[in-house]
């Protein structure tokens, strides 16, 4: 199958009164969605980001030392002080992810040209993964190739100048980011600072080691080859902790096999991942902007996350100094995993499955009993991505049931039945009021619920049925119904919503857990009042990004279009609370300064849910689709059950909707517009009707069919590239640079960085 992006076809476009330009070139289509500086960046907030899952950079220019800035990133180099022989004190009881795990800094390489910077402009091609940049100075114009090979842990610069110029490596902190942001805590915490780094420079090439307490080092190495106009500048991180004395060797090693192969066969090969890697996934819809985002989105998983990587934290593949240096369990780690399931990403998904596999209950009761929902939800995000693997029950049963029975132990002292009643007492529902616990809390009472649901459908499809099945039934029945008022869902049990709160625990139930009926309308009634409260009241004063994509996908499955639109609308165009979304598609956090990678990527899945849905059994196309989007399609979105699904909506009516079945599975599909089911594509397979739009149909393992409501329907794939001036919304537009400096330095350059980025005019003096 073609990729599509656009099944808007000439449609969309004419219905602007806009010419229609149609391709079968990916690469054009994807030309339009790359992001473009028209003005450089001046910081973190603002810069491109380049990484393959091990490795990466934000590159963006320092208008204090005049410089090209790249801040180094590798999300496994992190302390280990409570476990020595281990790479990661993650899992260990008693260890903090703010000092004993965190993430560490690399550092900085920067080139520093023998002029001043001018200006400049950037590109960053997200379908090549490459930025293309020029720097304008006094003394003439240098150009550069940044990009960070799929297949090796090696970053690569490519200079073309005749300005004199030089590199130059600067390590990073050896202290916890926690401890640099909050000095005081030094002493409160008794943290003793690891080493100073080992630093050894020359003209064209540098390296330093990073020793730690705890053990073993990491060390980054670079090399500069130059020509007589141009020169390739590579540079690798590697961290072999806990072995010591082993990572500067191995660092140089990959640099020297990347200057061996050459910039033409490593640019090769990564195109290559790349352009494969862009052949699923995509949608076209009327919101251009919404479009382009969603597609930087994709381009951002896969700098972050890969088979053989580590699990994203909330800094993903690149660093920033700030008080969240690691993972986070009550929220962040998981919709940052939800986001590979719709889009197709389940590769990018795989090493949260090998993290929980090995960790799973080490990390839970490293955390403490009041937060068993978190791992409930964790492991729900292990158990969906299996669904949407469309692995067998058995194979569900093999992975899952362990877990969830080490989790259930967990919840089983929080338990105390009165008059037939099961309370769930003291447990948290995330960030209200702090670390605060309560009786019946929402959140726990649907993780629960899901907990002893999933194992109870797992062994019903099985057939295997342990003697505590019967208990775990019992327990569900007896279960303290959800607390609810006169606003819908509460916090728990004598403690409404009261007060505005960026998390929406309370709602677990509904989204993403889904074990409350929609189609039945007191539900869904209680549950939009709760969203209604929970979004307006105190005029949302408390509410961040992930509050607008969560309100979001909780609308979508009500199938409320309008709504959910209007929340990734407000998250992508407008002010979200005490949060921002930035020039580069970077979400953070305390006045820019903390970085958290879920929320842009829980947009992604918001934006996937509003397209496909399948839950229930049941796939659901367009489900929640805006009045005036009456034209939208996608390509190859996934679906529970290991469906792969692509469709086109056509002046306000589902065209054709064309099904992969990965597994051979039965396939449930409502198509209530239809009234009748044509097959118009792939081997002949029995059709057959439930009645009420719902239909079955028996796909062949790996066979794919097409179907319509006209039997005359011709399946178009063709793509439709967006119109002039509805392109590229994404990097620093002229003018539009952000205000401040948004970090937790408090050096003395402070004040110079807020003149120039306030007197941009200054930098042509």
């Amino acid at each position: 199958m073609k990729s599509l992006l656009a099944v808007l076809l000439v449609g969309l476009c004419l219905a602007d009164g806009l010419l229609a330009k149609t391709t079968s070139n990916l690469s054009e289509y994807m030309a339009t969605q790359s992001l473009k500086w028209e003005q450089l960046p001046m910081q973190w907030n603002e810069g491109a980001f380049l990484g393959n899952g091990k490795i990466g950079m934000m590159v963006y220019v320092d208008s204090v030392d005049n410089s090209l800035t790249l801040w180094l990133g590798r999300p496994d180099v992190t302390d280990h002080r409570m476990a020595p022989d281990r790479k990661t004190s993650l899992g260990i009881k008693g260890a903090s992810v703010m000092t004993d795990y965190c993430r560490m800094d690399i550092g900085k390489m920067k080139l520093f040209p023998q002029a001043k910077i001018l200006s400049g402009t950037m590109e960053l091609d997200i379908y090549n993964a490459e930025l293309d940049g020029v720097l304008h100075t006094d003394k003439g114009d240098l150009f550069f190739k940044a990009y960070t090979p799929y297949n090796m842990e090696v970053n690569v610069v490519e200079i073309i100048t005749n300005v004199p110029y030089s590199w130059k490596q600067y390590p990073g902190s050896p202290r916890s980011p926690r401890i640099q942001v909050f000095p005081d805590l030094k002493e409160k915490l008794k943290y003793e600072d690891n080493p100073m780094p080992q630093y050894i420079a020359y003209k064209h090439e540098g390296w330093s080691v990073h020793p730690l307490l705890a053990g073993g080092d990491y060390a980054t190495y670079w090399k500069e080859i130059c020509n007589e106009k141009n020169s390739v500048m590579y540079v690798s991180t590697m961290n072999e902790v806990p072995k010591s004395g082993l990572s500067l060797s191995k660092a140089k090693k990959e640099v020297d096999e990347a200057v061996s192969l050459g910039v033409s066969i490593l640019k090769n090969e990564m195109r290559n991942w790349w352009h494969n890697y862009y052949r699923t996934g995509l949608i076209a819809i009327p919101d251009k902007k919404m479009e382009n985002f969603y597609h930087i989105q994709l381009y951002k998983l896969a700098t972050c996350s890969r088979v053989d990587g580590p699990v994203m934290d909330v800094f993903g593949t690149f660093y920033k100094t700030s008080q969240w240096p690691g993972i986070w369990w009550n929220l962040n780690v998981q919709l940052t995993y939800m986001s590979t399931h719709a889009t197709n990403r389940l590769e990018q998904g795989a090493n949260y499955q090998k993290l929980l596999d090995a960790l799973f209950a080490d990390i839970m009761m490293a955390y403490g009993p009041a937060r068993c929902g978190d791992f409930a939800w964790a492991l729900y995000i292990y158990y969906s991505y299996m669904r949407y693997d469309g692995a067998s029950w058995f194979e569900i049963s093999d992975k899952v049931m362990p877990k969830a029975i080490k989790l259930l132990e967990y919840y089983l002292p929080h338990l105390e039945e009165r008059n037939g009643i099961i309370y769930l007492l003291d447990t948290e529902s995330p960030e209200y009021e702090g670390f605060k616990t309560y009786d019946n809390s929402n959140y726990n009472l649907a993780a629960l619920r899901w907990l002893l649901q999933t194992m109870i459908q797992i062994s019903n499809n099985t057939g295997n049925k342990p003697k505590e099945y019967s208990d775990w039934k019992e327990i569900i029945k007896k279960l303290h119904p959800y607390p609810i008022d006169d606003n819908g869902y509460m916090i728990g049990s004598n403690t409404p919503v009261t007060k505005s709160h960026r998390h929406y625990s309370h709602l677990l139930s509904f989204y993403p857990l889904r074990l409350q009926d929609i189609t039945d309308p007191q539900v869904n009634n209680i549950l939009e009042k709760s969203i209604d409260h929970w979004m307006t009241i105190g005029n949302g004063s408390g509410l961040a990004g992930y509050s607008y994509t969560g309100a979001a996908s909780l609308y979508a499955y009500q199938g409320n279009g309008n709504k959910a639109y209007k929340q990734i609308y407000h998250f992508l165009n407008n002010s979200i609370g005490i949060s921002l979304l930035l020039p580069n598609t970077m979400y953070v956090e305390s006045g820019g300064k903390n970085p958290v990678i879920e929320t842009p990527l829980s947009a992604a899945t918001a934006i996937t849910e509003m397209l496909l849905q399948g839950w229930g059994e049941t796939l659901r196309i367009f489900p929640a689709i805006p009045n005036d989007w009456s034209d939208c399609a996608f390509d190859e979105l996934r679906a529970e059950g290991g469906f792969v699904v692509s469709a086109s909506r056509k002046s306000g009516k589902l065209e054709w909707v064309k099904i992969q079945s990965q597994t051979g599975k039965r396939c449930r599909i409502y198509l209530p517009q239809w009234e009748n089911v044509f097959q118009v594509e792939g081997p002949r397979v029995n059709i057959k009707s439930e009645g009420g739009g719902y239909y079955t149909i028996f796909i062949p393992k790996g066979r794919t069919v097409a179907f319509s409501y006209n039997k005359a329907m011709v399946v178009d794939e063709s793509y439709c590239l967006p119109e002039l001036g509805r392109r590229n919304f994404y990097g620093v537009k002229k003018g539009k640079g952000l205000p401040k400096q948004m970090d937790w330095s408090q050096d003395k350059d402070e004040k110079r960085r807020m003149f120039l980025r306030l007197n941009p005019s200054y930098l042509l003096k």
